[in-house]
């Protein structure tokens, strides 16, 4: 087993966890499907204007709710209030069950937990998703929303079907070996939302392998930026990630079984109806031409499901492509007033995307 080198555990932390910087605070909006926008804050109470019974030092997380109707609702997210530093917010919103969905990432020295809230009905309901064994880092959750038609027997002998909600999970991982990881959580099963009972994968075992990982000289960003994707209406997902064990930067397809018999312990599709069904479609070298120091960046899958990781560099949109063969150098599209960084993103999307 290779350990991982301290001074990369201490350089991971300091400079790619995207909340380093504790004065600032971060913003995620979300537009629901009924049109309620919905924009969380995280940062110091004093940063957010925040004073009545909270300590000026205090990290919180702050939602807000602007309804069809010109109504507006505001309120700290229930256990938030701490000194522990909160950020890598990522929002999703479940309409068959009209539920907001929220996910953190916070500090609690020495571990670091990955925390998921659901607003529903009015009322917020948290967990923590991790750690539940050692003491592991995590860095750049994830996550998206996925659905699919599921079938089975009923008492009466009659095919039964409803559609499935399934919030998967992504984040790179630091404890005994450096690597991508995974979960699934059933919003339509698991209403209790107790983390301790998510099944947490580990993604280079899924695509059949995992062991001993190596940094190499791979930049930063070629791997600590693990990211999901939808992949068309059957709800399948897709996961980019990079495989430390194989040197290979690696897309996988997740699906769950969906005709599942009659419920009983004696049905393995039955009791196995959770377990991922996970196949490898798309396979590059880890990018030489990814950024070394970077708080954030994206990715977007063409073509065969090659991958295009781009992120801000000051002024400028920087991007870099796997063609199928090697990974090309960066480019760039400079910002300016009639160039926002929402346009270029669009742009290099929209290349990424059809290519």
């Amino acid at each position: 087993m290779k350990r991982l080198p301290i001074r990369l555990l201490l350089a991971a932390a300091i400079l790619v966890a995207g909340i380093a910087a504790p004065a600032a605070a971060e913003e995620k909006s979300l537009l629901a499907t009924d049109g309620t926008l919905y924009e969380v804050r995280a940062g110091r109470a004093a940063d957010l204007g925040l004073a009545e019974g909270i300590e000026p030092e205090d990290f919180v997380l702050e939602w807000t709710a602007r309804h069809q109707d010109g109504s507006i609702q505001v309120g700290i997210v229930p256990g938030t209030v701490s000194r522990s530093l909160k950020g890598n917010l990522d929002l999703a919103y479940d309409e068959r069950s009209q539920s907001l969905l929220l996910l953190w990432r916070e500090e609690v020295t020495p571990l670091t937990v990955l925390q998921l809230g659901v607003f529903r009905s009015g009322e917020w309901k948290t967990s923590v998703l991790l750690p539940n064994v050692g003491l592991a880092k995590a860095y750049n959750p994830q996550m998206r929303l996925s659905h699919s038609t599921v079938r089975w027997i009923g008492e009466d002998g009659k095919t039964l079907a409803r559609e499935r909600s399934i919030l998967s999970i992504i984040w790179w991982e630091e404890s005994q070996y450096a690597q991508a990881r995974y979960a699934a959580i059933f919003l339509d099963e698991d209403s209790s939302l107790d983390g301790s009972n998510v099944a947490v994968y580990d993604l280079p075992v899924l695509a059949g392998g995992g062991g001993e990982t190596s940094y190499g000289d791979h930049p930063s960003g070629a791997y600590l930026f693990p990211s999901l994707h939808s992949d068309g209406p059957g709800g399948a997902i897709l996961a980019s990630f990079a495989d430390l064990h194989t040197q290979k930067n690696v897309v996988v397809r997740i699906t769950f079984p969906t005709d599942l018999g009659a419920p009983a312990t004696d049905n393995i599709t039955w009791m196995r109806r959770h377990i991922p069904i996970v196949g490898v479609v798309g396979e590059a070298p880890i990018s030489g031409t990814a950024p070394v120091r970077v708080s954030s960046m994206g990715t977007t899958l063409g073509a065969a499901y090659r991958p295009t990781f781009h992120w801000r560099d000051g002024d400028r949109l920087l991007y870099t492509r796997f063609d199928g063969l090697e990974w090309a150098s960066v480019k760039a599209i400079p910002l300016s007033e009639t160039m926002s960084y929402e346009r270029a993103l669009s742009l290099v999307v929209g290349m990424a995307a059809s290519n």
